[in-house]
């Protein structure tokens, strides 16, 4: 009996250690002040795993091939692709856009003017999904034009009201999430960031409104893209799910909240997956936009 509990023991032991083993970790910092950056979306390219660090920029994956490639994005900062080699990354560095930073905005608004754009209507009740599975934290944007009632004037966007889905097992807790507002490059994809990192915090079934007026976000001449980032976080967990697999075998699929409301649009979806960006015809965030000048 005594060596059947030693065995026992024994196998426990094994299989956390072989648990351990197959998980890598570490923490990514600002390259400058050397200060974590919280909530980095991190991704495996070409695979489908992904997860976001913490509110310390700790981070936890489960330990890639050597060779393949993790991609680490931040609001503000570059891109960063780094080959993994090891299983401790110890701290890894981003640097701010240049671009961004060089983007200085002098003069205050006047705000004479006002433009209310209201894109949150809908017939039907549609949703995008943060993640429902492995392979990382979505992003979704969708461009707006420069108002032409504001042609031949500078245009800043004051605020934006963006809207949680409420759909049948919903988990009603607070969600935390980031919303993006990025420049176009002249081949009509996402260029730099206009603001730095702002999270918001809302349940599903909420409105939840930022006020952009002290950010001074000059809107470029030939439009904006703006949209919202799930974060794979504790605190956005839902449940994890059990998957069939083409071999017979299950595979875990973790779902992550919240579901954002969304509308139907002629123009294309921006769509962040697996760290590379795409254009897809679906449906776009539902949100409500106030502009001045």
């Amino acid at each position: 009996m005594m060596r059947y509990y030693m065995f026992i023991a024994f196998l426990i032991i094994a299989i956390s250690s072989n648990a351990q083993s197959e998980m890598m970790d570490g923490v990514v910092a600002d390259s400058v002040t050397k200060e974590p950056l919280s909530f980095v979306n991190i991704y495996v390219l070409n695979t489908s795993q992904g997860t976001t660090s913490n509110e310390n920029g700790y981070f936890q994956l489960k330990e890639p091939n050597a060779g393949q490639n993790l991609r680490f994005g931040y609001v503000g900062y570059d891109s960063k692709d780094i080959t993994y080699v090891k299983k401790q990354l110890d701290t890894i560095f981003l640097s701010r856009n240049k671009e961004q930073l060089n983007e200085v905005v002098v003069q205050a608004p006047l705000q004479d003017k006002t433009i209310k754009i209201k894109a949150s209507k809908s017939k039907d009740r549609l949703g995008i999904s943060n993640s429902g599975d492995d392979e990382g934290a979505r992003m979704f944007l969708r461009y707006f034009a420069k108002p032409s009632e504001l042609k031949d004037e500078a245009a800043y966007l004051k605020s934006a009201e963006i809207f949680l889905f409420n759909g049948i097992g919903s988990v009603k807790h607070d969600y935390i999430f980031r919303i993006r507002i990025m420049s176009l490059t002249e081949d009509a994809e996402p260029g730099y960031d206009l603001i730095d990192n702002i999270t918001l915090t809302g349940r599903p079934g909420s409105k939840v409104r930022v006020d952009l007026e002290d950010e001074r976000i000059l809107i470029p001449e030939n439009g904006f893209l703006i949209g919202v980032e799930g974060l794979q976080i504790d605190q956005n967990y839902i449940r994890t799910t059990k998957l069939l697999l083409e071999n017979g075998k299950y595979k875990d699929l973790k779902k992550y909240g919240p579901t954002f409301k969304a509308v139907e649009s002629k123009d294309p979806v921006y769509y962040l997956s697996r760290g590379e960006w795409k254009k897809m015809k679906m449906p776009v965030p539902a949100m409500n936009l106030i502009i001045t000048n």
